[in-house]
């Protein structure tokens, strides 16, 4: 599963015509991935639980920062999830929505509260009317999923505009990254961990409120739980040290209680958004080998988020998206692209060895947890229109469950109508992987494809009314 770090130091963009070229490509870069050609293979329902997922595509959690100033969801937050429901996905995995207002990464994140619950549920009524219109012009006979995902954003924790680092632990490189010193915020405490389970526990029930098919407990991405998972360093703590169970004990927790609240008849599913590795060396990092003194990224070693999911498992979890990395810190890990996002740096390996990694790290999870736990991969929306033909190649080997697409989302949320019906991904749709996206993440405002839709392009934005 390890790179071989020779071939891939060289960075190199995006500029394959053919699906003979890629394979070249990979090629040389000593990366073997499967290529299927027989599409259809991506339209195959796959059963969990009681529910039904009509085929094998996801929409990606992708954050639009633009919500109402109460957290509802907006006019562009409406108009994006209408588009990716007229596409066709399975499973729409809807964004990171804050569990507090003061746990917010930006002003404009979407919260769901008591407050405003109602307007979730109009959302999701809008939304779920739209998908299966959608999909029954595909021939699709169950719905989609709509998967609410729940975040402390921890690190990355905002008091109104002001960043306010709410920590695990201390780490330098961590705050350096987004130029905070460690004098602001804090380091969370225990008996605060303990009220932030009874505040996730209760906007989970206002999810399953509002209609949501189920809830992402998120663990990825360096936010607070992800960042719990990996916090050795987290001395005299029951959340925290050399202890795996330690370390995962607010995810753990919060499922615990969230299940009991839930009656054994209900089919809402509790999930997670999983970072199985974070790159980040050892004794910090989540998923990587005991090897000190070791540079970024570490050695994988997934033993841990093996056991960990294989608890989650024995707690009734039944669906896991993969992920990885740290998009703040090092963010080629999470999403490997083209060109970095204004002050970054170069990605300091090819693009194609990342995508490799995040494939080979969700085999991994694949083959060494039980089969009845479905799981999602990421990673794919830098392959273009050529993903169409990894997804198939992993499935038919039953190397993943369903393939979700982030980026790609954004760029061209038809994606997997075109799939279905077209048997491509034109290329004049494709996300580019040029990190605009993440550009406007970064600048804290409205987030969408800055290439393909015109609502996000400054000159040309479009009048704000109702949709619903």
């Amino acid at each position: 599963m390890e790179i071989n770090q020779k071939e891939c130091k060289q960075f190199e963009p995006f500029k394959y015509k053919t699906l003979k070229d890629l394979r070249k490509k990979l090629d040389e870069l000593h990366l073997e991935l499967p290529f299927h050609k027989k599409f259809d293979i991506l339209k195959q329902p796959l059963s969990l639980n009681e529910k039904i997922i009509p085929n094998r595509l996801s929409v990606q959690p992708m954050e639009g920062f633009d919500s109402k100033r109460d957290g509802s969801p907006s006019f562009l937050t409406i108009r994006r999830y209408k588009r990716y429901a007229n596409g066709g996905a399975g499973i729409i995995w809807c964004e990171a929505t804050s569990i507090l207002e003061g746990y917010k990464s930006n002003s404009h994140q979407l919260t769901i509260t008591e407050n405003n619950v109602a307007e979730f549920r109009k959302f999701v009524e809008f939304i779920k009317t739209e998908s299966k219109q959608a999909l029954q012009k595909l021939s699709f006979h169950h719905p989609s999923l709509m998967i609410l995902q729940l975040n402390h954003s921890g690190r990355y924790c905002k008091k109104g505009d002001n960043k306010y680092p709410i920590r695990a632990y201390h780490n330098m490189s961590l705050d350096v990254a987004i130029n905070v010193p460690k004098i602001d915020g804090k380091i969370i405490s225990d008996e605060e961990l303990k009220e932030v389970e009874d505040i996730w526990v209760r906007k989970a029930l206002l999810a399953r409120e509002a209609g949501f098919d189920g809830v992402d407990i998120k663990a990825c991405h360096g936010y607070l739980i992800s960042e719990l998972l990996g916090a050795r360093t987290r001395k005299d703590s029951i959340y925290g040290g050399n202890d795996l169970m330690n370390r995962c004990r607010l995810l753990l927790n919060i499922i615990k209680k969230l299940r009991k609240k839930i009656p054994k008849d209900d089919s809402f599913l509790i999930t997670s958004r999983l970072g199985v590795y974070d790159g980040v060396p050892y004794p910090l990092g989540f998923g990587v080998a005991q090897t000190k003194g070791e540079g970024f990224p570490a050695s994988i070693d997934l033993n841990e988020p093996i056991k960990l999911i294989k608890k989650l498992y024995e707690l009734g979890v039944r669906l896991i998206n993969i992920s990885a990395g740290n998009p703040y810190y090092k963010p080629h890990i999470t999403r490997p692209f083209d060109n970095p996002v204004k002050g970054s740096d170069k990605p300091s390996e090819h693009p194609l060895c990342g995508v490799y990694r995040l494939i080979k790290i969700t085999e991994k999870m694949r083959d060494n947890i039980p089969p009845e736990m479905r799981i999602i991969g990421s990673g794919y929306s830098y392959l273009r229109d050529f993903a169409p033909y990894v997804c198939a190649g992993l499935i038919r080997d039953h190397k993943v469950d369903i393939c979700g697409f982030g980026r790609m989302a954004f760029a061209n949320p038809n994606f997997p109508n075109q799939i279905f019906e077209m048997g491509t991904i034109p290329k004049k749709n494709v996300c580019i992987a040029c990190s605009q996206c993440s550009q406007l993440m970064k600048n804290g405002v409205s987030t969408g494809c800055v290439i393909r839709d015109s609502a996000y392009e400054l000159k040309n934005k479009p009048k704000r009314k109702s949709i619903i």
